[in-house]
């Protein structure tokens, strides 16, 4: 067949009309497959972790509650989870079909972009490569932003290099709207700012000098006319100046610390399993005083970068630490075990080398050997600006997922410029830029850190959470007793089982492991309070309320252990009411106050002082106990008795019902 007859049939494959719907379809049915094989797994009907938070933030905007503001995760992703709920429901399938669909449009656009700016073949390469990506299909199956993620930043460089080409203010509008919308999804994307507006400058200067000045104030108006409504709102509910979300100070502490990895999620002090309220009591224990959401993230970005400041050396390695973890092979789980939760697609696993281990060196070789083109330059700039707001944080493998789209891209290009330059018979010369295929290995497959995954214990530990808040037991205990004889989350295991045997009403069992889990980690305040729920269900209320101050000392702010110990004071100033010992009920009573007010202790610490004579403090616990239920009659009466003096309090101290008894 003559050159000519080849070149037209290279050129028909790639120019072939039906690329886009085999690729978006490969996609789509693949995210469907393993979605589907995902059903089998009880974490996929009990999301928890960040999928948790997501699913009932989209719960609470249908309710028209948007949760505390100012926002503490960027609200685009809970806005649209909550309108695909306002159409089917809380259906956790719809929620992860919603992701499949998001990647399905990523692949398209992958494709588009790549036609259009780098090569027909290209495009399609690229595009096949997203589609086939094992990671971004797992994280297809998981309530996390991930996927809109992907698709806001390939919307976004693909509006970057309109620029290229279409020069007027409405290409930069559109630029502009593209990313600052991407910035309300993720705001990282706020750190690729830059790569726009160089990109908006070299196009317009051209021109003209106040074109290039117009056209980078009208970038900067239109990328900010989606966050600033945001921030208007965050100010308005909460006083608080936040320009999208409150998560990023915690955040950059944990990734910034003393105890820092650069890729776990680790609170010093408090380990992975730390909670906000947590990062919350720690700041408002150092500044001596409460603190709003935005106060609290920005007194931990000083925080981190006053530790940074003190250790520059340390600030150094730990940078180029996690830019490396950026751009390593390595998938670092951070809600789920990556590689235990893939495996319910046994085909997924293998496709997981196609994300970064691929990427990376093919990614290399497609910038070098394109660097001189504007469409190479722009997608590299926007990987390395997305790769540092990473950086500057913690490392986690969904958090660098917005950077595959564009990997994909300069991959493709790397792949289709060394088949046509092979299929050409180069000399050596030509062939140099292959080098770079090596260097590329390198920096994915490196190791010197020892990265492996996490035991599976972790992930039977939170395969039996699941079960057991679907209330299958059976199923939570074997998957406890898997993670206790693999060594991991022991204690916590430990807790779980006592749980059960409490729920089937076996207290000697949970006593048992209860207890075993205290000598396993007596630090822990989930420990104590359990233990002091299994002392009063078994009478032994003394021994119950010494367990819940333990509790308690270790954890100030925990709710569960303070509701606890309110309501076995109360009961016992009850019982003292009902023994006529007027003196302790007082006692307890106010002990029940000082830790949680409510109307029915209000009111029997009022019975109390009745009976002792005290009619003006009785009276005063009167008032308190109306301002908690303005209608509770039994309070009402015995005012109105006081206040005419014609009656004692009531001589047999009953409470009326309250949260205290429950």
């Amino acid at each position: 067949m003559p050159n000519s007859a080849l070149d037209n049939a290279r050129a028909h494959w790639a120019d072939w009309r039906g690329w886009p719907y085999v690729l978006v379809g490969l996609a789509v049915l693949l995210r469907l497959a393993h979605i589907w094989n995902s059903r089998a797994n009880p974490t996929f009907w009990a999301p928890a972790v960040d999928p948790g938070w997501y699913d009932q933030a989209a719960q609470n905007i249908l309710m028209g509650n948007w949760g505390q503001f100012p926002f503490f995760r960027a609200p685009a992703y809970p806005a649209l989870l909550a309108a695909v709920y306002a159409v089917f429901g809380r259906d956790l399938m719809a929620a992860r079909v919603l992701n499949a669909a998001l990647q399905g449009a990523a692949v398209w656009a992958v494709w588009r972009v790549g036609r259009a700016y780098v090569a027909p073949a290209a495009g399609v390469i690229a595009a096949l490569l997203l589609a086939v990506n094992g990671t971004a299909i797992y994280f297809a199956g998981e309530i996390l932003s991930t996927s809109a993620e992907m698709l806001a930043a390939i919307l976004g460089l693909w509006a970057t290099l309109r620029l290229t080409r279409d020069h007027g203010l409405p290409a930069v509008m559109v630029c502009g709207l593209a990313w600052g919308v991407a910035a309300l999804v993720r705001p990282n994307f706020l750190f690729v700012f830059p790569v726009a507006l160089a990109a908006v400058y070299f196009s317009t200067r051209a021109i003209s000098g106040r074109r290039a000045l117009t056209a980078g104030a009208v970038w900067l108006a239109s990328a900010f006319a989606p966050i600033l409504p945001v921030t208007a709102v965050n100010y308005v509910e909460s006083g608080e100046l936040v320009l999208i979300a409150s998560q990023g100070g915690v955040n950059f502490w944990i990734g910034n610390n003393p105890e820092s990895t650069g890729i776990l999620s680790v609170l010093p002090g408090y380990g992975n399993t730390w909670t906000l309220e947590d990062a919350k009591a720690e700041a408002e224990r150092e500044l001596g005083r409460p603190a709003g959401p935005g106060e609290l993230s920005r007194f931990y970005y000083a925080k981190g970068w006053s530790f940074l400041s003190r250790h520059p050396g340390l600030a150094v390695r730990f940078m180029i630490r996690k830019t490396a973890l950026y751009f390593n092979r390595f998938e670092i789980s951070n809600n789920k075990h990556i590689g235990y939760f893939s495996a319910v697609s046994p085909w997924l696993p293998p496709l997981q080398v196609l994300n970064f281990g691929v990427l990376v060196p093919l990614g290399l070789l497609g910038f070098w050997v394109a660097r001189r083109q504007a469409w190479a330059r722009i997608t590299a700039g926007l990987i390395a600006l997305y790769a540092l707001s990473v950086a500057l944080f913690f490392v986690t493998s969904r958090f660098r997922m917005p950077s595959v789209p564009c990997f994909s891209l300069l991959a493709a290009g790397g792949l289709w410029w060394m088949v046509e330059t092979l299929r050409s018979r180069p000399s050596l010369h030509v062939l140099r830029p292959l080098l770079l295929l090596v260097g590329g290995a390198a920096i994915a497959y490196m190791n010197p850190w020892h990265l492996a995954e996490a035991p599976v214990g972790w992930a039977r530990y939170m395969e039996g959470n699941a079960y057991l808040k679907l209330n299958d037991l059976d199923s939570a205990r074997v998957c406890f007793e898997d993670a206790i004889r693999d060594s991991q989350a022991v204690a916590r295991s430990q807790i779980n089982l006592g749980v059960i045997a409490l729920r089937q009403g076996d207290t000697t069992g949970a006593l048992v492991w209860y207890e075993a889990a205290r000598s396993r980690d007596p630090f822990n305040p989930d420990v104590w309070n359990n233990l002091g729920a299994v002392y009063e269900w078994r009478g032994d209320t003394l021994r119950a309320i010494e367990a819940y101050h333990r509790a308690l000392a270790l954890q100030p702010w925990a709710p569960d252990p303070r509701h606890n110990l309110a309501g076995a004071y109360f009961r016992l100033g009850v019982r003292a009411l009902k023994q006529g010992q007027d003196s302790l009920a007082v006692q307890h009573l106010g002990a029940c106050l000082n830790l949680e007010p409510s109307a029915a202790a209000h009111y029997n610490l009022a019975v109390a002082y009745g009976r002792l004579g005290a009619t003006s403090q009785a009276l005063s616990q009167l008032e308190r106990a109306l301002t908690y239920d303005p209608r509770l009659g039994a309070a009402l009466q015995l005012r109105e008795r006081l206040l005419r003096g014609t009656a004692t309090a009531p001589e047999g101290g009953a409470a009326p019902p309250a949260k205290h008894q429950e």
